[in-house]
Order: structure tokens, then C-alpha cells, then sequence
């Protein structure tokens, strides 16, 4: 967690997924033996850049090994990407030609366009408590890639992107123009790519799990040298797309040359969350397991229709990255197509094991909301869900939260 700009609750459920429901033999990419399933780490630190080129090395490497050794000469690798894993596998995919190897990439909350949070959060930092880190955050070429690539930002001219702008406070525009131009090369590498015909027969596809109904900043206003961030969209974007994991906007985790596509998986789920998500895991196994089906353009049938993503039971939760151990922990809600009478529940348990704690919602006047007084330091997961199951109940929504000791 880096309070105020990403958290992440884990892939233990992506992990079962693929070890438990498919034939996989887990490697190392220190490991010389043959193996197809691999878990990439990389220095989020440095230029995606570096970390696309060492996927790259690992991919050349291993995908030879495993084809002599399966004897599937066709065997292709498939990507599954949390964040900005999702930006170093398109730069892989598209600027180091990878994609002649791949057969899908999957991401959750990937901002292909990137997140008014990383503006907020270097230009502001995140409670003084955390000056120092944001400082250090500053420094790193990553998180400039994570700012906003379009039109967000607003002032007396109107709306225009972070690159430029001079003025905003803690963001060094030269830096920021160096971060678009990271973008604007998949972009480019995408078009250049796109004149091929093997990319559309033999290429790959992009499925995006995208997280919605949470409030998440879309836009930012610059002022008197002050930055804001608000959820109001931007220039350009409609209001009813205003929404997002609580970190990504939805418009940005939409890859731009899908934007009409309509390829996305839907899912009310929060940015640490979305990859944990049990309704998206089971939709994501059925789609891996089509990806081993054989030909199946002889069967012809019709898909049972799901209504449209805004029409489904949904809930959104609103809980701070970060507590000082004096202040109280507020829970904030909302509910979306659930007919009344409904109850609303928070689940809390410390990460590091402990009894949950169960929480009722109390009703406001357009929301629900819960307060802790106290809670000891610590991480903690919190699952929001109705106090009734069934077929017509919205799915849980997840998120974690730091509570420290403000005097450390």
C-alpha cells in the first residue's frame, strides 16, 4: 500500500484459479526447467520501460522451453495483468513486438490512460503524515507514468492535460512529458501494428476487467497554484461514465483502441479488489477455459442476454487508504437497482488474522454510513455486502485500510 496513490489486497485468488482449475507446471524465472505457468515480479519503481523489457527476456526464454518440452509448437503465452502490469505488457505486446507470442491479455484497473489519484497524490501528497514519502514517490519514473494522458486538468483556458501545464504544484512538467510520450508510443507502436494482417489473424486479444460504481476522481482543477481533484468528469467525458474502481477512472481502464469495442468485463468492485473479485474470477475462468476449446465456429446458439452493466444490483463503498490511530474510521456507502428493504453490512478483519468485526450501515439521507471510533494499528480487509443473499443480491464489494500510530 502507498496510502493515497495504489493498494492492492493480494492475488491469492487469481493464484487458485490457474493452479487449482488448470494443468499447470509453476516455474521460476530463475529456474531453467520447462515450465507455463510464471508469477512476473518487477521494480514498480523504475521506467515501465525496463520491467516491459524484462518480461520480454523471460518470455523468449521460457515460451521456447515449454514448446519443446510440451511439443506444442503452437503453444502461445497468455498475460494476466493487476494495475500497471497492464501498462508494461502492452508496451511488450506492442512496442517490443510480443505480441506475435501471445495468445490474451487480461488486466484489472490497468490505467491505459492513467489516474487523477497519481496527479492528486504527487501534486498534494497524502496527509502529512506521509510528507516524506510523497517526496520519494516524486522521484520515481513509474508513477509519472500513472498520470492522466488526456484532458483533465482544468484552468482559466479550459481543460488540458498534466504535460502542459506549468505550475502544478510537485509535478515537474518536463517529467510529465516524458511519462505522455511512454503512451504515446504504444499508441503508435498499436497503429504501426495494426497495418499488419497476421495482427488481426494470429495477434492477440485484450480483455479488460474494469471496475465501476466506485467514486473515483475524474478531473482536476488548478487554481491560485493549488491543485483540486474532484469526481466531476472532465471536457469530454459523459457523466454517466463518471465512476470507476476508486482509483482508475472507468474511461481509462478501457484500452483507446476498444473504446467502441465493447470486449470489457463489468464488475462493482474496488481497485485492490478487482483481481479477488469471485463473480469476475468465475466469468475469467470460463473465458480461459474457451481459450483451450477447439474450433467452435461449426455450433451455432444464442448467449442468454445480461442487462445492460447499469441496470445491475450494485454497491459502492467509500473507506480512507489510511487511519491515525486517534481518529475514527468512517464507512461511507451506496446502493444501485436493490429494491428496498435492504440492509447493509461491513465485514472487518485485521490482515494479519483475528475474529471479523460485523458492522451494520446505518440510513442516510442518499447513502449509508458506519463509524469506528478505534481500532489498533494495523492492515485491514473490509467487505461491504447485504445483510441478505440470493440471486438478486448485488455482489460484495472488497477494499484494505491502514490504521498507524500518528506519534510513530
Amino acid at each position: 500500500m502507498v496510502p493515497g496513490l495504489v493498494k492492492i489486497d493480494g492475488y491469492s485468488g487469481l493464484r487458485r484459479l490457474f493452479t487449482q482449475e488448470f494443468e499447470v507446471v509453476p516455474g521460476s524465472p530463475d529456474d531453467e526447467r520447462p515450465a507455463n505457468y510464471f508469477e512476473f515480479a518487477y521494480d514498480w519503481r523504475r521506467d515501465n520501460r525496463y520491467a516491459a523489457r524484462k518480461l520480454q527476456e523471460l518470455v523468449n526464454r521460457k515460451l521456447p522451453q515449454w514448446r519443446d518440452h510440451s511439443g506444442a509448437q503452437d503453444a502461445r503465452v497468455i498475460l494476466v495483468a493487476h494495475s500497471m502490469g497492464g501498462l508494461i505488457s502492452r508496451y511488450y505486446l506492442e512496442v517490443l513486438q510480443g505480441w506475435r507470442d501471445c495468445r490474451a491479455l487480461i488486466t484489472f484497473g490497468t490505467p491505459y490512460r492513467g489516474s487523477v489519484n497519481a496527479l492528486g497524490y504527487l501534486a498534494n501528497g497524502y496527509k502529512q503524515l506521509f510528507l516524506d514519502l510523497t517526496e520519494v514517490m516524486r522521484s520515481f519514473t513509474a508513477a509519472y507514468q500513472l498520470l492522466p494522458i488526456y484532458r483533465s486538468v482544468q484552468t482559466g483556458q479550459g481543460f488540458a492535460r498534466v504535460a502542459e501545464i506549468d505550475g502544478i504544484p510537485g509535478i515537474d512538467r518536463d517529467r510529465a512529458a516524458a511519462a505522455l510520450r511512454f503512451h504515446r508510443e504504444i499508441e503508435e507502436a498499436v497503429a504501426a501494428n495494426r497495418k499488419e494482417a497476421d495482427y488481426f489473424t494470429q495477434g492477440y486479444r485484450i480483455l479488460p476487467v474494469v471496475g465501476t460504481r466506485q467514486k473515483t476522481f475524474q478531473s482536476a482543477t488548478l487554481a491560485g497554484g493549488r491543485l483540486t481533484v474532484a469526481h466531476v468528469a472532465p471536457e469530454g467525458v459523459p457523466t454517466f461514465l463518471a465512476d470507476g474502481d476508486g482509483t482508475v477512472p472507468r474511461v481509462s481502464a478501457i484500452p483507446i483502441e476498444l473504446s467502441n469495442e465493447f470486449f470489457d468485463t463489468f464488475v462493482a468492485e474496488k481497485h485492490s479488489s478487482l483481481q479477488n473479485n469471485g463473480a469476475m474470477l468465475e466469468q475469467l475462468l470460463e473465458r480461459v477455459k474457451l481459450m483451450q476449446a477447439p474450433e467452435l465456429g461449426g455450433i451455432r446458439d444464442v448467449p442468454p442476454a445480461r442487462p445492460p452493466v447499469e441496470q445491475m444490483p450494485a454497491l459502492a463503498l467509500e473507506v480512507e487508504d489510511l487511519y491515525l490511530a486517534q481518529e475514527p474510521v468512517t464507512i461511507q456507502a451506496q446502493t444501485f437497482n436493490v429494491e428496498e428493504p435492504v440492509g447493509l453490512v461491513a465485514e472487518i478483519v485485521a490482515i494479519d488474522g483475528g475474529a471479523p468485526m460485523r458492522l451494520p450501515l446505518v440510513r442516510q439521507e442518499d447513502s449509508w454510513g458506519a463509524t469506528l471510533e478505534s481500532l489498533a494499528a494495523g492492515s485491514y480487509r473490509i467487505t461491504l455486502k447485504t445483510d441478505w443473499t440470493g440471486p438478486e443480491a448485488p455482489e460484495p464489494v472488497h477494499d484494505v485500510f491502514a490504521v498507524v500510530d500518528g506519534r510513530g
